[in-house]
């Protein structure tokens, strides 16, 4: 084996240069969100099947997938690497607990040694990317900002792949709620690399907390060029529809969700998260989506193969419960009880369950039910991962639920508390309560 360098100066062990430049381009690919890290990841494999860190990387790739079949794909690529027996460095060693780690449900140790990969080598773009994903999933808002921060100034401005730094790190600001830093950053990712699709989701979130929904739609509409080839395009779509949303304007919602959303019926979480979050919102305003929520349904049942991770549970409650599939409901919530193990029965112990619980009891007509399951979960809630904007979709629901429960003087309240951190939703507020009973 020989001591190669990645293009960001970080020592790889490898037997072949072009390998290493494959592995390098996979690596960029996930950080930006554009390509095709998977079939890179791949080439670099074909040209040196003894580049472990490829090895790794394909692994982390099958765990993103967060499904049974793809923890089961990382274990396996894991176990054949006992045949490494020696070769190996520092960084290889800690990528690969890392990675054990995380097939093992463990995703707090895996970060653990992601975090000493990244002292040791701060310009590890494959660590520092894995790491703020994973404390995306464990819902830690605070490492998600500060795992980039740590490293910055080993990213100077003019080192190749700092504008990916500066996009990481522009995430982690928006979900502190330091919006101004946060698009500082996004738009100095973007200057850097127009086609960084995480930088690009960085700043539509900022416009998504801000209540900046004309400045979003616009950003997102003149962008798409650039952000719309890539696999987490639907996302971004998502977010736009976040903005109509709020503008009550649901033609264009529906539009989205019939066209890049959902056109393509993938059986990829991501997508099916996003689905079932949008399908929600419009039920909550009155739209009718039965037929739309028929199809999605069918396609999560599908996927639900065994508890890996409990947000994605969640969402596919919504899914089944907009149609009233009740039963697969309780078949999924028992699965989880008996069954999530590690940091996922952490979550789902902590706020999931309670979760899942709630919000299918709102949708079966138990709004008491609802409300008690709902009123005390928000402040630890971030447990179950996703995003503040994702998250959201908790308080829209507590709405309906209040006034659908008769709650009247609690309906106000928490409209006046959505009023006072979001002055431009204020419109869409007020209708969801009047969609709904008041």
């Amino acid at each position: 084996m020989t001591a190669f360098t990645d293009r960001w100066g970080v020592p790889v062990q490898a037997e072949s240069a072009k390998a290493v430049a494959l592995l390098d381009q996979a690596v960029e690919d996930l950080a930006a969100l554009a390509g095709e890290p998977v079939a890179g990841t791949r080439a670099a494999l074909a040209e040196d099947d003894r580049l472990l860190l490829g090895h790794i990387y394909s692994a982390y790739l099958s765990l993103y997938a967060n499904t049974s079949a793809g923890v089961a794909a990382a274990r396996k690529v894991l176990d054949d690497l006992e045949r490494f027996d020696g070769g190996t460095d520092e960084r290889e060693v800690l990528h690969l607990r890392a990675a054990r780690a995380w097939a093992n449900g463990e995703w707090g140790e895996a970060t653990r040694s992601l975090e000493r990969a990244l002292l040791h080598n701060p310009r590890d773009l494959l660590a520092l990317k894995v790491a703020q994903d994973l404390y995306f999933f464990l819902g830690n808002r605070l490492d998600l900002r500060d795992v980039a921060a740590r490293v910055l100034p080993a990213w100077p401005v003019d080192l190749p792949g700092w504008g990916y730094i500066s996009g990481i790190y522009a995430f982690g600001l928006e979900e502190n709620a330091d919006y101004r830093a946060a698009e500082a950053r996004a738009r100095d990712a973007l200057i850097d690399n127009p086609l960084d699709v995480w930088a690009v989701h960085a700043l539509a979130h900022v416009f998504e907390m801000e209540g900046r929904q004309h400045e979003g739609v616009a950003f997102l509409t003149e962008t798409a060029p650039d952000w719309s080839p890539s696999y987490f395009a639907v996302h971004n779509w998502w977010h736009r529809c976040l903005y109509h949303l709020d503008l009550l304007e649901f033609d264009e919602v529906l539009d989205l969700y019939d066209g890049p959303i959902r056109a393509e019926r993938t059986d990829q979480w991501l997508d099916i998260v996003d689905a079932a979050a949008l399908l929600w919102r419009l039920s909550l305003f009155g739209v009718d989506v039965n037929e739309r929520a028929e199809r999605l349904a069918d396609d999560v049942e599908a996927l639900l193969d065994g508890p890996v991770y409990v947000f994605n549970d969640w969402h596919a409650a919504m899914a089944l419960a907009l149609v009233g599939r009740q039963s697969e409901i309780e078949q999924l919530v028992a699965s989880t009880r008996r069954h999530a193990v590690g940091t996922n029965r952490l979550a789902a112990e902590r706020a999931g369950l309670t979760l899942l619980e709630g919000f299918a009891s709102f949708a079966d007509g138990h709004f008491d039910r609802a409300l008690d399951l709902l009123v005390d979960i928000r402040p630890c809630a971030h447990a179950v991962g996703g995003s503040h904007a994702q998250r959201d979709i908790i308080d829209l629901t507590l709405l309906a639920t209040a006034a659908r429960a008769g709650q009247e003087a609690l309906a106000q309240a928490l409209l006046a508390e959505r009023v006072a951190r979001k002055p431009t939703g204020e419109q869409a507020a007020a209708a969801l309560l009047r969609a709904n009973g008041l």
